[in-house]
């Protein structure tokens, strides 16, 4: 018989009920610890605000907000669980769920099991089935297993680069700004989100630092070069790691970075994640305020995922709130995030700051985020992560494309939308 009282297990239901029910289950079976999520949406916060992965995540695939089969599709991604079972009452659901998967995903599916779930069954399958260890997950990490030396060579080599999503403006297609997404071109290895790197950097101040410090310099200078080809009224949206809103050293080298290649506070707009807001923390806030005071925007990103209340907001000085895309995407399809679409636009509304929906895939998702009052978007409808030189070559030859994006309405003709460059 295994031992469960060291693991840790989600339930993701919503009926209270069926949730108290099985999270007795594992109880009985003996997990040491059982966390409750009332939807996909709440399960994705628990998890990351945890900042770990659970041994196992247990989930209804029928449910509001988030359901079970696109939580899967999140889990694999975010390598939040190294064990899987998806429980549905509809056996299409379940098969769905077993679709649902990436190919080469660390997450491993114990099974699928027809509701209500029962005692028996459930732990006749965890004590039998062929587990997936935490260990085994967290082996293939992010990093893929790459060394800080590895990283400090990369740096050295210009190995990081920026890579580029342009923003435009919902109601009429102009190009508004880019928002500045890195990569690690490493010779010997696929390309790497660097995004995911600075996650499994967590706690290492001065590589974190030195990554975005490299891609800052490099989009600046890239900007700088653009604003000189005639480009204007364009920002650059960078992402701020929360590591270093609490080092006033880094957020200096940063600036400094952006300074020296000759390009306006005002050109440059900070992202920071929901979370932070949601913390609220007074030293970030204050190291926050300065950067403003020095003329530097503040966006705020991944926003719908954390429930930062509107008082959490009006403490930061906001110049944009951008929509999360696991709302954004395919969200004229799915009418359950429409309420919370708008509830994040009335925080906004209270603010006085426009809204960015990011994620756009679709013409629908455009009209419809157009027409609940986002005031830009990004995605790859508009264009997937491109270098600099694609980046112009987008500009030069897209714009009309934007104008019939933004012209278009879902009771008319469909412009045409082949080709994200």
């Amino acid at each position: 018989m295994r031992d469960f009282s060291a693991s840790i297990a989600l339930i993701v239901e919503d009926s209270a009920v069926q949730r108290e029910h099985v999270a007795g289950l594992l109880r009985q079976i003996g997990f040491g610890t059982v966390l409750l999520a009332n939807d996909g949406i709440n399960a994705l916060r628990t998890l990351e605000q945890r900042g770990a992965p659970v041994d196992l995540v247990l989930t209804d695939l029928d449910m509001p907000g988030m359901d079970g089969v696109e939580l899967i599709q999140q889990l694999a991604k975010g390598r939040w669980s190294a064990n899987l079972i998806a429980a549905s009452a509809n056996q299409p659901r379940l098969q769905e769920a077993v679709r649902s998967l990436p190919p080469g995903g660390a997450m491993r599916l114990l099974a699928t099991i027809s509701k209500p779930v029962r005692l028996e069954a459930l732990q006749d399958l965890l004590h039998h089935a062929p587990m997936l260890a935490l260990t085994e997950l967290e082996r293939d990490e992010v990093v893929d297993g790459a060394s800080i030396m590895e990283i400090e060579a990369g740096l050295a080599s210009g190995e990081f680069v920026s890579q580029y999503c342009p923003r435009v403006a919902l109601d009429s297609g102009r190009l508004v700004g880019i928002a500045v997404r890195g990569i690690w071109r490493h010779p010997g290895r696929q390309d790497m989100d660097v995004a995911g790197i600075l996650a499994a950097l967590d706690g290492d101040i001065e590589t974190v630092g030195s990554i975005m410090l490299a891609l800052a310099s490099q989009a600046a200078a890239d900007l700088h070069a653009w604003l000189e080809m005639g480009l204007s009224a364009i920002k650059l949206s960078i992402p701020l790691p929360a590591e270093l809103l609490r080092d006033l050293g880094e957020l200096g080298r940063l600036v400094g970075g952006i300074q020296a290649q000759d390009v306006k506070p005002g050109s440059v707009c900070w992202e920071i994640s929901e979370a932070v807001i949601a913390a609220c923390e007074p030293e970030v806030l204050h190291n926050i305020e300065r950067l403003n005071l020095r003329g530097y925007g503040l966006g705020a990103v991944h926003c719908g995922r954390y429930e930062a209340a509107t008082r959490d907001f009006a403490c930061f000085p906001l110049s944009e709130i951008a929509i999360d895309p696991l709302f954004v995407h395919e969200a004229a399809q799915r009418s359950h995030r429409r309420p919370l679409i708008e509830g994040l636009l009335a925080t906004a509304g209270k603010l006085g700051v426009p809204v960015c929906a990011d994620g756009l895939e679709n013409v629908d998702d455009w009209a419809l985020m157009r027409e609940t009052g986002c005031a830009t978007g990004q995605g790859p409808l508009v264009a997937a992560a491109m270098d600099s030189g694609e980046f112009v070559e987008w500009y030069k030859h897209s714009r009309q494309r934007m104008r019939d994006l933004a012209a278009y309405h879902p009771s008319g003709v469909e412009p045409q939308v082949e080709g994200t460059k």
